[in-house]
């Protein structure tokens, strides 16, 4: 009894590893699928309501939130609360539409390992490479965006070990506003 209880043990004790590291796995690609359905959202929202939409990413605390930057009043200039100047300007004003913000699912961060290498052969410093602060990509309502960008999430604890494998990279493309999700390269 004693020997089948220690062949148990040190076969389990052989199978955790790879099953934590398969749930880390797929906990990331659902954060993935979370700002991916978000940057989505951001641009069909665009194209068919035929003005801005902005999708601010905060690294501190693991949100994302999406605006609609139609100048307030549904962007419709003969409602009150509508400003022509605040329309296209990138941040919320009075009476613009906020949904958020969306928080990463626990133990989800936006992060990337060192040494990462984007599809086109470029080395990543930073986790989300959209400029401004916090980083935002803006939708137009042709479907494209302000810049071509990357957005990292992965599991805090692997960030912090700097474990590859769990990672998540998703491309968002300027010229058609498509997001794409891929696995990193590293160097």
């Amino acid at each position: 009894m004693m020997v089948a209880i220690s062949i148990l043990g040190l076969v389990l004790a052989m199978g955790v590893p790879p099953v934590v590291k398969f749930l880390r796995h797929h906990e990331s690609k659902d954060a993935a699928h979370i700002v991916m359905g978000t940057l989505r959202e951001a641009r069909a929202r665009a194209i068919h309501e035929k003005n801005d939409y902005v999708v601010l990413f905060n690294t501190t605390d693991n949100t994302i939130t999406m605006i609609d930057d139609d100048g307030g009043g549904g962007g419709n200039p003969s409602v009150a609360g509508f400003v022509a100047t605040n329309r296209g300007n990138g941040r919320a004003d009075a009476s613009e539409r906020v949904f958020g913000p969306i928080e990463l699912p626990t133990g989800q961060v936006f992060g990337m390992i060192a040494g990462s290498v984007s599809g086109d052969g470029e080395y990543v410093t930073k986790p989300v490479t959209f400029s401004g602060s916090p980083p935002r990509v803006v939708f137009h309502p042709n479907g494209s965006t302000n810049e071509e960008g990357l957005v990292f999430v992965m599991p805090d604890i692997e960030f912090r070990e700097q474990a590859k494998g769990t990672d998540q990279m998703m491309t968002i493309r300027r010229s058609t506003g498509t997001v794409i999700l891929d696995k990193p390269n590293y160097n």
